[in-house]
């Protein structure tokens, strides 16, 4: 397959006029040129979502396999070739299920009877959080960290869990995060009330992100910064930011873009399932979602999830000011580090051929996943 891309988004920066010969699923060569069978204004590596739990009727908690497919689908055609099913907390019995589905998913891929965006294992977001954060997440459901609860919960799905959020001022998140780091699962502190040093201690012990900043946690007080401020100020951690103009404000946005940069800033969508549907009541997770105007909130008034998948994202972030290169590397080189995916993320010989092409409003136009190209 071969490619001509107008603009070609590399880390050696943007490139005119290139052709992309792909392989047997990986990139072999980009050169100068302009026929190609193939044409687009605009490639850039696929978009990467670590932080998402479902959309358009889907619910990565409690789907099962009849529902995912569509799902799937919407996120490839909106530039996302690569995501972590995000799991929220809730009984040890419906987490479990999850990640069961999650691995059925991904075999499916594999065997090439499931097409759309592909499955890099799961994120669980909790169940070892802080009930002073809850946020959406069903209180009830929040239990103490340990090493012994994590392996009793999620036996026998440890080679897809990837991404642990955690509360790390909870009494044995420690030991936890050092359990976790040594199963090379990447652990990041989020639905958490930490102190400033409590939240330093925890970067300290193997936390290495903040997940959705700001939302979900102790805000900054300038007596009492808290974790956010903590991790904005650590250069070594990565910070989450869903970027939907509704959980943060664009003045945030920047903030912590000029705080982070694009080494350290992500992009997330923290998409949740009713993302994408009509505005209305729905009952989903066990309670009540109210969609209004596009923004899925919990009864009492909760944000219960982003509004905007990557796509968006990326274009809300070249509305404040952040340049087209920089808005795509948070949501493509920078998450792909961050879960250590040496393959994925930059668009250069020798990766996978997983990639976005655009039109000049920077709205996908079409995705390749190996040797195939989705319109």
């Amino acid at each position: 397959m071969r490619i001509h891309a107008q603009q070609l988004f590399t880390p050696a920066g943007v490139l005119r006029d290139r052709i992309i010969t792909i392989d047997d699923g990986t990139i072999v060569s980009v050169v100068p040129g302009t026929d190609a069978p193939v044409s687009c204004p605009i490639l850039t590596p696929g978009l990467i979502d670590v932080h998402i739990h479902g959309g358009e009727g889907f619910n990565a908690r409690d789907f099962d396999l009849r529902t995912i497919a569509p799902f799937l689908d919407k996120l490839l055609s909106c530039g996302v070739t690569d995501f972590l099913m995000t799991i929220s907390t809730g009984r040890r019995e419906v987490m479990r299920h999850g990640l069961e589905v999650t691995r059925r998913a991904m075999d499916m891929q594999r065997e090439g009877t499931l097409g759309g965006a592909r499955i890099l294992g799961a994120h669980l977001e909790g169940p070892f959080l802080s009930t002073q954060r809850a946020g959406a997440m069903q209180l009830d459901m929040i239990i103490p960290p340990s090493a012994e609860t994590y392996d009793s919960f999620f036996a026998g799905y440890e080679d897809i869990i990837r991404l642990v959020t955690l509360a790390p001022e909870e009494e044995g998140a420690h030991d936890l995060i050092r359990h976790l780091r040594q199963k090379s699962v990447c652990v990041q502190s989020g639905h958490t009330y930490a102190t400033y040093d409590q939240a330093q201690a925890g970067f300290a012990a193997g936390s290495t992100s903040l997940c959705h900043s700001f939302n979900a946690c102790r805000g900054i007080h300038h007596r009492e910064p808290g974790v956010v401020l903590a991790a904005l100020t650590n250069p070594d951690v990565y910070a989450e930011a869903i970027c939907d103009f509704e959980h943060l404000h664009p003045a945030v946005l920047e903030m912590i873009y000029r705080m982070k940069g694009p080494d350290r800033m992500i992009l997330i969508s923290d998409s949740v399932a009713t993302h994408g549907l009509a505005d209305g009541e729905y009952f989903m997770e066990g309670y009540h979602i109210v969609v209004k105007d596009g923004v899925s909130r919990t009864f009492d008034g909760a944000l219960d999830g982003g509004g905007a998948y990557l796509d968006q994202a990326v274009r809300n972030m070249q509305k404040i000011g952040i340049s087209s290169e920089n808005a795509v590397r948070m949501a493509t080189q920078t998450p792909a580090e961050r879960l250590g995916l040496c393959d994925l993320g930059v668009l250069a010989p020798g990766m996978r051929a997983h990639l976005t092409a655009w039109n000049d409003a920077f709205t996908p136009i079409f995705t390749v996943l190996e040797d195939g190209i989705h319109r």
